[in-house]
């Protein structure tokens, strides 16, 4: 493990008028996406933070953003999904799904397949190649916060506001097991395919680790923030995790999930509010969003 993990504050991105809720990397080295309450999808680059250009203005609230092939996709609290081509800057194809807010969307290479998650607690799968709806299945009353892919099996792993851990079978589109996963709202779902493990967290302020190979017991268990935790970005090249929280912080973890770096106001001129979301844009940068309307981009190096 480093000795010394150095952080570096190296831009800030303003221009948003509301709290932003999501950031995504875009195709193109040292690009981004931000979205959030004011509604608008901005594209940034790290090149020249001073400019964001609006790419489109949605009648929503904007909770979720995914790249698929050269297509953004925006999920709304209004149960809205938008598609933009990101070759026109147009939009292309919109729809209501009938759902309540849609907090997170992925897309999975290896599975040729879209998942959208709701408020109400269903799944929506998408078609990738014409974005047509594929099927809807209804595995909770709550909200389905957080989504994801394993890369080698076929399943998706869906974070649940009743503290619950769902575990879907995306071959025949059922729930297949479900798992109690913490104390409070699971906010966060993410398959670590370097160690196949399962990492969750809370609005316990907790992250937990769980071994997917041993039908999901229970690794470590971290507390890693004082208040809710919104967001887990992991970086495989430089093993290194990130987490995101209400409590106004952000967070480096080695890969045992050992603490390498604590960025806040105080020592790093970091966020006033919460941090809802953090995204690597390569191996030694990540960008950082939340409340306080504003975006950092920050560099990590480590010395011996």
């Amino acid at each position: 493990m480093p000795n010394k993990t150095e952080i570096k504050k190296l831009a800030e991105f303003t221009g948003h008028q509301n709290p932003i809720y999501t950031l995504s990397a875009a195709p193109q080295p040292g690009r981004f996406f931000s979205a959030g309450g004011d509604k608008i999808i901005v594209e940034w680059n790290i090149e020249d933070p001073s400019i964001g250009i609006p790419l489109a203005k949605l009648p929503s609230t904007i909770y979720s953003l995914c790249i698929c092939k050269n297509h953004l996709l925006a999920g709304t609290s209004g149960g809205e999904i938008h598609i933009i081509n990101l070759d026109s800057k147009q939009e292309i194809k919109y729809y209501q799904t009938g759902e309540s807010g849609i907090f997170d969307i992925k897309y999975s290479t290896e599975h040729k397949m879209i998942a959208a998650s709701s408020a109400n607690g269903s799944i929506v799968f998408i078609d990738p190649d014409d974005f047509k709806i594929l099927e809807r299945i209804k595995i909770s009353d709550e909200k389905i916060r957080s989504i994801s892919f394993n890369t080698i099996r076929h399943y998706l792993y869906a974070g649940c506001a009743d503290t619950k851990v769902y575990v879907i079978d995306i071959h025949k589109k059922e729930k297949i097991l479900e798992f109690e996963a913490h104390n409070w709202s699971c906010n966060v779902v993410k398959y670590d395919e370097g160690n196949d493990h399962l990492i969750t967290a809370s609005k316990d302020a907790h992250v937990r680790i769980w071994d997917i190979k041993k039908e999901f017991e229970l690794i470590k268990n971290i507390p890693a923030h004082n208040y809710a935790i919104y967001q887990v970005s992991f970086n495989l090249q430089a093993n290194v995790y990130i987490t995101a929280s209400r409590d106004k912080t952000v967070k480096l973890w080695d890969k045992d999930f050992e603490i390498l770096a604590r960025i806040n106001k105080e020592n790093s001129e970091g966020h006033i509010n919460s941090v809802n979301s953090v995204v690597w844009l390569n191996e030694q940068n990540f960008i950082s969003a939340g409340d306080d309307r504003r975006i950092i981009l920050w560099e990590v190096k480590h010395s011996e």
